[in-house]
């Protein structure tokens, strides 16, 4: 019945909960746990059996959780425990004990229940520990506890309780406990340890009752930081005693205990694969480790690292909070995949009109993404022994999931597209945006997957290059995946071809149309391109060039892509094509060599893992193209709630409804209260003009450049090559149409929207991205630096 920390079935979270589990993987990875047992849920679950209709109808009698709580607690307290509990609980050494609660959804990642379940203390004797046993088993069904249970989403039948019986470590007055973060999460500091001490038992600082030290320790085990508290108590096995006068302000821990301390928060975070919160206490001059968690939150650390390839530009509000449920979904959901925590907090945040990544969270996952352990040639050839690829199930998994949801999607958006407003109020056109934002989070749950995926691919395959040759690997990685066919690519095609029929319209390739008015009245002199580029925007016309729907698509800017097609009409057939044969052949000629001069028992797995690079950067597009038509059913739907706004005097125009956070809209439509309308729209719409007019700070609170110059600016090789010429900065699509031929593009960043542009560019620098963005691989497969 009572599990030992080092027996195999503790290994099963569900047996003996988020507080076992972690003591048992400590334990059993040599870590200094003192002795214990774990009762596991199934004796919970056994004796709550008989009980659960009766709970039930007195939780459905009750309104409140303190009620609820009461009723609950009042007839299990009458239930006597099972016989066998209380002959296991008699056989253990005399001790005294820590009996502690292990909730089945407890000191998950998101799901602490910090000091929401009872731990009793110094607890001595079988009928004594019989009765601590019923009060964790209990506290499950706590006040504060059923809340937080709702909130996260699990149902008060299916949780369950294991109980930590474990020994108690004697921490006299004189000795010292607390708590250790192995990053500080307050700071959102990933380069210190946290510590919190205070003398006698680390109770009072788990609680917050009393005064405690604070302590700060680098990585190198240097103390930076202290802050002694005046402590004129500590609690021990005795009770609480006084502290002596001279002791009081003295610190509760020495610089070396300080530095053991951080080291052992760091050796179970190393342990565990994510950053930890342990309880520890010193005792006969010996350091124990009493529980280890996951941190659930962090302070954040705002930069445009992460975010200003995506999102270069300001974005709206309500383009903004109807995405960013979603992402955060998709962004789980990977996680959930990929056997990483889940993360509760912002990824992204929109900030004065821009969106700034988190990059704490970013720093925290990227370590810990699967194999991160792959550092030299006899790590891979071990991992390839244990399966290789095949061990994680979801790389082969996740296209199939993909295309399972898209032919509903897509049948979806072809409904929506073609929905006739006419007769819709107000708040059915809110409901359709609502529903279509809907459609949207659930086809782009895998997206980030296969975003991630294809990242970690790439990462894995350039490292087994660099084992392989230093001197060659970035070179032979770009011609690995040159010439990838994509959707990008065939789109890229349809306008080549296009490009072909416009060169037998000189007039029509040298002017610049600078709106779809003027565009549509040139072409009527040749109806028959104007047909085939009708044709070319009904099946791509969904393309964006920036990721907010307050923008339009070429379906609606024709003129955006007419010029890129324009810049296709002055290149030469057989030398695009040349080029294209020659880094095809080139291509799989770099896969050959590298296959063949790669050690026996590695070729299959290489070979497997370029395989799997290019089709995941097929996927990677064309998941993003068809991403994409989602803008022209919600930019709809948002243009209808606009113009029943501008009805209602709410607006000046009805693109002014992207400057709306959703809530506010909400509640004007529920309450058929649009006084406020105007002024928010106004005070969004000026925030979001003073960013278009600003570069947004690198780190969010302060005017640090990205990078600093000296001599010259550096940044990150997309494209090998040197190259001279005049640049030109384009910060608007509208600006494709002035881009000279042989200039040096300079943007933000580039999407798939903008390749026809390298076509013309002898060189590219953006401000964000790296070797694997659109930029980079664009540059790389035209050849031209970057």
């Amino acid at each position: 019945m009572l599990l030992s920390f080092t027996a195999p079935e503790t290994l099963d979270v569900a047996r003996v909960g988020g507080k076992g589990f972690g003591l048992a993987r400590a334990t059993q990875a040599g870590l200094p746990v003192p002795e214990g047992v774990i009762l596991p849920t199934d004796a919970y679950r056994a004796w709550m059996a008989p009980h659960r209709d009766e709970i039930a109808a007195r939780l459905a009698a009750h309104d409140t959780p303190q009620a609820k709580s009461a009723a609950v607690v009042e007839y299990l307290q009458q239930q006597p425990l099972p016989d066998d509990l209380a002959t296991a609980l008699a056989a253990l050494p005399p001790h005294d004990y820590a009996v502690r609660s292990s909730g089945s959804a407890e000191d998950l990642p998101g799901a602490a229940f910090a000091g929401l379940h009872d731990t009793l203390l110094n607890v001595h004797g079988a009928d004594a520990l019989l009765a601590a046993v019923k009060q964790c088993w209990l506290s499950l069904w706590n006040a504060e506890v059923l809340p937080y249970r709702e909130r996260l989403g699990v149902a008060h039948d299916s949780a369950a309780m294991a109980v930590v019986i474990q020994q108690m470590v004697d921490v006299k007055a004189h000795e010292a406990a607390g708590v250790a973060f192995s990053v500080d999460p307050v700071r959102g500091d990933l380069g210190n340890v946290l510590i919190n001490a205070a003398f006698g038992l680390g109770e009072t600082v788990v609680a917050g009752e009393s005064p405690v030290d604070e302590f700060r320790v680098d990585r190198a085990g240097a103390l930076t930081m202290q802050q002694i508290a005046t402590k004129p108590q500590a609690l021990v096995r005795a009770g609480t005693v006084a502290i002596g006068a001279a002791q009081q302000n003295q610190p509760a821990i020495d610089a070396t205990q300080a530095a053991a301390i951080a080291a052992l928060a760091r050796q179970a975070e190393a342990h565990f694969g994510f950053p930890q919160d342990i309880e520890w206490a010193y005792s006969d001059g010996a350091l124990y480790l009493l529980q280890s968690r996951p941190i659930t939150r962090f302070a954040p650390r705002w930069t445009r690292d992460e975010s200003a390839e995506r999102f270069p530009n300001p974005v709206t509000p309500l383009t903004w909070q109807l995405c960013e449920a979603g992402f955060h979904e998709s962004l789980n959901y990977s996680f959930n995949l990929m056997g990483l925590p889940p993360f509760h907090d912002k990824w992204f945040a929109l900030k004065d009109g821009y969106v700034y990544g988190n990059q704490n969270a970013v720093d925290i996952y990227a370590g810990r993404l699967p194999f991160a352990p792959l550092r030299d040639a006899a790590s891979l050839t071990a991992f390839i022994e244990a399966g290789g690829l095949w061990r994680y199930t979801w790389i082969s998994e996740l296209p199939t999931r993909w295309l399972n949801e898209l032919d509903h999607y897509l049948l979806e958006i072809g409904r929506y597209n073609a929905l006739d407003y006419r007769d819709k109020t107000l708040a059915d056109c809110w409901r359709i945006l609502q529903d279509i934002n809907t459609l949207g989070t659930r086809y782009f749950l895998p997206n980030i997957a296969i975003s991630l995926t294809q990242t970690l691919l790439y990462r894995v395959l350039r490292h087994i290059l660099n084992l392989l040759d230093a001197t060659t690997a970035q070179e032979t990685f770009d011609r690995l995946i040159s010439v990838v066919e994509t959707k990008t690519g065939a789109v890229n095609q349809a306008m080549w071809q296009l490009s072909r029929q416009l060169r037998a319209y000189p007039a029509l390739i040298t002017a610049r149309y600078h709106d779809a008015a003027a565009l549509d009245e040139a072409l009527k002199s040749a109806p028959a391109l104007a047909a085939a580029f009708t044709e070319f925007l009904a099946l791509h016309g969904h393309r964006e060039v920036d990721f907010d729907a307050y923008h339009p698509t070429w379906l609606e800017a024709p003129q955006t892509v007419f010029t890129q097609i324009q810049m296709m009409a002055t290149q030469d057939d057989v030398a695009r094509d040349e080029h294209y044969w020659q880094k095809k052949s080139a291509m799989y000629e770099s896969e050959r060599a590298l296959l063949q001069r790669a050690p026996a028992e590695w070729r299959f797995f290489l070979q497997e893992l370029v395989r799997l690079a290019r089709s995941y950067t097929a996927l990677d597009d064309i998941e993003h193209y068809q991403t994409t038509r989602l803008t022209i059913p919600f930019r709809r739907a948002a243009r209808e709630i606009g113009k029943r706004l501008v009805n209602l005097g709410a607006l000046d125009t009805p693109m002014d409804v992207f400057f709306l956070p959703p809530d506010v809209l909400a509640q004007a439509i529920a309450n058929d209260d649009y006084r406020a309308i105007r002024a928010t729209a106004e005070r969004e719409k000026a925030t979001y003009q003073a960013a278009q007019q600003r570069a947004p700070d690198w780190v969010y609170g302060t005017d640090a450049p990205a990078v600093t110059a000296s001599d010259g600016w550096q940044g990150l090789g997309g494209s090998p090559g040197v190259v001279e010429g005049a640049v030109y900065i384009i910060t608007d699509p509208a600006q494709f149409a002035d881009f000279p031929q042989g200039a040096i593009l300079v943007a933000r960043t580039t999407n798939p929207a903008w390749t026809p542009l390298f076509y013309h560019a002898k060189g590219v620098i953006t401000e964000s991205g790296g070797p694997l963005s659109h930029g980079a691989v664009t540059a790389r497969e035209l050849g031209i630096p970057a």
